[in-house]
């Protein structure tokens, strides 16, 4: 009994297409790695998004959740994986990186800077 329910468990991991061969885990599709190009291109440009703020102080749209994906994107890029405290004085030449390419592609004011910053460490 006891080997027959392993049997069934293990030819339950792997799937069969039509012919009737085995496709392994390793084989599907992945998705690759996002790199922003529309920003990327209009900042290559010398184009620059404008960012709105809510009075309550939060990204809205039309650029808000572009801006939010964007510093997703930079912490990925400019931070080690292996980081596992934003506070560590290591990532100050990481954060200066990240606030230099929001800039480079966004209208936004230095008094944002705080804000976005902490938004990046959300994304950590």
């Amino acid at each position: 009994m006891r080997e027959m329910e392993d049997k069934m468990a293990s030819n339950q991991d792997d799937t069969h297409d039509a012919s009737g061969s085995c496709n392994d885990v390793e084989n599907e599709i992945k998705r690759g790695l996002t790199v922003m190009k529309s920003i990327i291109r209009a900042r290559d440009k010398g184009e620059k998004f404008e960012v709105h703020w809510s009075a309550e102080d939060q990204l809205i749209e039309p650029n808000g959740s572009m801006l939010a994906s964007y510093i997703g994107f930079l912490v990925r890029q400019h931070i080690p994986i292996t980081c596992d405290n934003w506070r560590s004085p290591e990532l100050k030449v990481g954060k200066e990186k990240i606030w230099s390419e929001i800039q480079r592609s966004f209208h936004i004011d230095e008094s944002r800077q705080k804000y976005c910053i902490q938004l990046a460490g959300k994304r950590l």
